[in-house]
């Protein structure tokens, strides 16, 4: 889920208007002074949180006259880093860029069913929150990612859940023998 996650995101943002790509900025990086990025924002997934608070204390599931044991769903919570990488044009069609970027989740920052026609069939829906980083934490980020900084937003992307099934078939409880 966390692929179509982010790739229904960048879709939202091509469908705004802008040059959208997923990838690994700090790869990335590399490329742009040879001309080598095709697109001029790249969204790039830099942390991933659990979401204990959702967690569900069943562990089982009804099914017909049987039950299906399987754990917890798992509820996560998405960091994406969305970077202005213009090579034409300059820093000041990097700071449009952002601009756009954060002026698209302005205007939708709940994506669900009824306004996402191509949200995940599994995803019930997606919100971002913008967060704000401190210039220590911008170091930090810019310094794991191994380069140099450019026009950049972050945001945080809950209600991704990964919930896999298994077939491990059990029986359900009938009767119960009491030997005192």
């Amino acid at each position: 889920m966390i692929f179509q996650a982010v790739d229904i995101i960048r879709q939202e943002l091509i469908n705004d208007g802008l040059n959208a790509n997923m990838g690994n900025i700090s790869e990335i990086i590399n490329d742009i002074n040879n001309n080598g990025v095709n697109a001029d924002v790249i969204i790039s997934l830099i942390n991933i949180e659990e979401n204990r608070i959702s967690t569900d204390p069943n562990n089982y599931i009804r099914k017909d006259a049987g039950i299906i044991m399987k754990n917890p769903a798992v509820h996560l919570y998405l960091t994406l880093l969305f970077t202005s990488v213009r090579v034409a044009g300059g820093y000041g069609l990097s700071l449009q860029d952002i601009q756009n970027v954060i002026g698209s989740f302005q205007k939708k920052h709940v994506f669900d069913h009824s306004n996402t026609p191509g949200l995940h069939a599994n995803i019930e829906k997606l919100v971002l929150d913008m967060v704000s980083l401190n210039l220590q934490q911008l170091h930090e980020i810019w310094s794991v990612l191994g380069g140099k900084y450019y026009p950049s937003v972050a945001y945080r992307m809950r209600m991704v859940t990964i919930d896999t099934i298994p077939e491990n078939e059990g029986t359900l409880v009938k009767e119960v023998i009491l030997n005192f």
